[in-house]
């Protein structure tokens, strides 16, 4: 595990990361039918990650083994004025291959992305998890989170 580096991202990153993605999202589909994406899903996340790479309200991190990107996260920085904090940390998004989990790499991950929300002063960290993703869920729990607010939708 010491050979996979930590870093941040950068243009260069973005195909792994788009693999990756699309990875996480049939699961996510998997679980849940109703976040199938669009067939310009891809291409969207792409171009609107290219544009926060240097945002310094945003933080993407890779996990690289030999030159190739294994696991990714994007966090940024939310406003929330109507709520008791001002800001929070958001995690939009980690991703580990399927062949590297259960390594611990998902951990190193979200540690480098909570390291980045305390060096900016954030005090709580939000995610979002699928409900039908109990492995999620259960990783998310083993990092610290709990339930907070309950998400209901009403497809029309």
């Amino acid at each position: 595990m010491t050979d996979i580096l930590i870093r941040e991202a950068t243009a260069r990153d973005l195909p792994e990361i788009g693999g990756l993605w699309r990875e996480l999202q049939q699961a996510s589909a998997a679980a849940e039918p109703r976040l199938r994406p669009n067939a310009q899903a891809a291409d969207w996340f792409l171009s609107y990650l290219r544009g926060q790479l240097d945002c310094d309200t945003v933080a993407v991190y890779v996990a690289e083994t030999k030159g190739v990107v294994v696991g990714y996260t994007f966090g940024q920085i939310m406003q929330r004025p109507t709520l008791l904090t001002r800001e929070c940390g958001y995690i939009a998004d980690l991703c580990v291959r399927a062949d590297f989990r259960g390594r611990g790499l998902g951990r190193r991950l979200y540690e480098r992305l909570r390291a980045w929300f305390l060096s900016r002063g954030i005090e709580s960290i939000e995610v979002q998890v699928v409900r039908a993703n109990p492995a999620a869920q259960t990783f998310w729990r083993k990092m610290g989170f709990n339930d907070f607010l309950r998400t209901l939708r009403n497809d029309l």
